[in-house]
């Protein structure tokens, strides 16, 4: 059965009162009993006793506000996390309900080349590496002019879309990686004609990966969507490039952070909780990262899915997830359970463990509950997690 749990910020005296009364009582005795909290600083308190386990199960819902709507969260976990904090043993984990109504890129098709030192007007060439796929098994040289001076700290993106022929594509410099002011656009051809910059498999100096440059990068902790979720800031302040190829990603100038107008009585609850994330075979080296936020995305594993690439685990599935999946293991075939809405309709949504075998895909739960996965610059829709501690 689920409960919902929505807060009002006024009580009178009396019912100040007897809400202490009942709470202190919870606490004497040990006992959560039909205790119906009425503020997030006692859901806090009761988590912080170890009292939660007696008034709240897997499936109950809380609401805070957001804005001018509100925000609807499932308790997806019970003690599941463990809080960074290590004077507080006890939490409680939850996830949205349905999507975030907005949309939001995780990652920004990132910058080719990494201007160091700068780079003079004149020509210049570079090689993709035949084993990518959309080039084949022999690799092949492009060569481009550049008529300006691209500045120390300046960037070049290529800008190869889907499904076209690299010689196609557009070489643009850029001032700066926060720039989104061109210097200038200039067309490729095959060929190996002046200075080279090497070769796109991210082992040559200040020469970027070529998944990375088309898709944006799927290294969760360096990722633009994980910035916006543990944000505060206000429209045009909340990213900042990670690494010398990042670009801004579609809304860096027009959304505020995730946190900007939440209810703070909510956000005062939240705590910080670490994360573990495999990290792509083929640009990152495999293994996997450790970040530390208030607000997360889901891997895997944690939504019933079983290890990326059955390497790394990623954290044990949430209880929300594996007692009411609709199957008899992990893995990443369809789940009703997994299935998540936007204005009432199913909706794909990111997670965020890579597709470990290359470098510019993120993982995503289906309209029908499966997992597959998506370029990091493709809009997708959210369902953030976070831990009261």
């Amino acid at each position: 059965m689920i409960h919902q749990f929505g807060f009002v910020s006024e009580e009178t005296f009396s019912e100040k009162m007897d809400t202490q009364n009942r709470f202190l009582a919870a606490l004497v005795t040990a006992q959560g009993g039909a205790l119906k909290p009425t503020s997030w600083a006692e859901i806090q308190a009761l988590v912080r006793a170890g009292l939660h386990k007696n008034v709240f199960a897997i499936g109950d819902q809380l609401v805070c506000s957001k804005g001018e709507g509100t925000l609807t969260w499932d308790i997806i976990g019970i003690d599941h996390d463990t809080p960074s904090d290590s004077q507080f043993t006890h939490s409680l984990t939850l996830q949205t309900h349905d999507c975030l109504a907005n949309s939001i890129v995780f990652d920004a098709p990132e910058a080719l080349y990494y201007a160091e030192n700068g780079l003079a007007a004149g020509t210049y060439n570079f090689t993709i590496q035949g084993s990518y796929t959309p080039i084949g098994s022999t690799s092949k040289t492009f060569q481009f002019t550049l008529t300006d001076d691209v500045p120390v700290g300046g960037q070049l993106t290529f800008t190869w879309a889907y499904n076209t022929q690299a010689s196609n594509a557009k070489i643009t410099s850029f001032v700066s990686a926060t720039s989104t002011e061109t210097i200038e656009q200039v067309s490729v051809t095959e060929g190996n004609s002046g200075t080279s910059l090497g070769t796109t498999d991210g082992n040559s100096t200040n020469l970027n990966f070529i998944e990375k440059s088309r898709f944006g990068s799927n290294h969760y902790a360096n990722s633009a969507l994980r910035q916006y979720l543990n944000s505060s800031a206000a429209a045009g302040s909340v990213w900042t490039p990670q690494t010398v190829f990042d670009r801004p990603p579609t809304w860096a100038s027009s959304t505020a952070g995730f946190m900007s107008d939440i209810d703070s009585d909510f956000l005062a609850v939240v705590g910080t909780t670490s994360k573990v994330t495999c990290l792509n075979t083929v640009a990152d080296g495999g293994g996997s990262i450790t970040t530390t936020d208030k607000f997360f995305l889901l891997s895997r594993s944690e939504v019933y899915g079983g290890n990326e690439n059955g390497a790394v685990n990623e954290g044990g599935p949430y209880a929300y997830y594996k007692d009411y999946s609709d199957l008899s293991e992990a893995g990443i075939g369809n789940d009703t359970n997994r299935i998540k809405y936007r204005n009432q309709s199913a909706t794909s949504w990111l997670i965020r463990t890579p597709l470990s075998s290359g470098a510019g895909n993120i993982r995503t739960i289906n309209t029908s509950g499966a997992s597959n996965s998506t370029g990091s610059y493709s809009s997708s829709a959210l369902c953030p997690a976070c831990v009261i501690i």
